[in-house]
């Protein structure tokens, strides 16, 4: 089976939601033209990262059709496409860095992120589960895996959605451009270790975080990578898309020449 995917990498700015939307909605709707049936933002893609004064106001809830949701939702239903990305999110009193699946009918399932980074520890609760979820993509349902930025250095998490069935890996990130050889390695590894194809979603440009004053500059390098472990496609440091086609029997193929999975012993790990 062949699915097309897309990336689409841009720089958010603090506060301004509209034009954060409208910017990368521009740009999914060039990846949606080349025929990307799913397509993936980054992390916190519309309030922008740092909005740490204003978590609360930027917030939404999930359970209602907030302008975020609205907008992904109509683009969704004119290109007949997916969406994963990536808000803050509210639920009753507690905040949540949250990513999440829009189709034309609406969020279909959400994530909140289990391992928070930094000052993330000061701004959001941590979420207590990972689970892998279903996208139809018509001819077939395919088991996606999703993490968020910081966790894309966590195998333990990529092994679990494996070992679930998950044959692609999602994370939006707002990686930071100082560990970028982190993004680098890491995300070849998580393909590499668990035979899948891995949806590095960065970001660019730079925020000033309203805790500390301090600038920080995003690493962008958004990739699609392989069950190999290699790079297929890849932006840079600027804003722009990648789509690839993906064809998920490699996925297979990968897994038996390289069978980790098969061999793990789990009761070393598990009892």
């Amino acid at each position: 089976m062949k699915i097309k995917v897309g990336l689409v990498q841009f720089s958010p700015k603090s506060y301004n939601i509209k034009n954060n939307i409208k910017e990368s909605l521009s740009l999914a709707k060039r990846a949606a033209k080349k025929g990307a049936k799913l397509i993936v933002l980054p992390e916190l893609f519309d309030s922008g990262y740092c909005v740490e004064d204003k978590d609360d106001e930027f917030a939404i809830n999930f359970s209602e059709d907030s302008y975020t949701i609205k907008k992904l939702k109509e683009f969704c239903k004119e290109n007949d496409v997916y969406i994963v990305a990536s808000s803050i999110q509210k639920e009753k009193t507690k905040l949540y860095d949250s990513a999440y699946i829009v189709s034309k009918n609406g969020i279909l399932d959400t994530y909140k992120k289990t391992h928070l980074w930094g000052d993330e520890n000061k701004r959001f609760e941590r979420g207590d589960s990972f689970n892998v979820f279903e996208i139809n993509f018509g001819n077939a349902f395919v088991k996606v895996g999703i993490g968020i930025c910081y966790e894309i250095g966590f195998g333990e998490i990529a092994r679990e959605f494996a070992l679930k069935g998950a044959k692609i890996l999602i994370y939006p990130s707002a990686f930071g451009k100082q560990r970028l050889y982190v993004w680098d390695l890491a995300s070849r590894a998580r393909a590499l270790e668990n035979g899948v194809f891995v949806l590095a979603c960065n970001r660019s440009g730079k925020e000033v975080s309203k805790l500390n004053g301090k600038i920080l500059s995003f690493a962008g390098h958004s990739r699609i990578i392989n069950p190999k472990g290699e790079i297929i496609k890849e932006i840079k440091d600027k804003s722009g898309v990648c789509v690839v086609n993906l064809d998920l029997n490699e996925v297979d193929l990968q897994r038996e020449n390289l069978p980790y999975l098969r061999d793990l012993n789990l009761t070393l790990f598990r009892g």
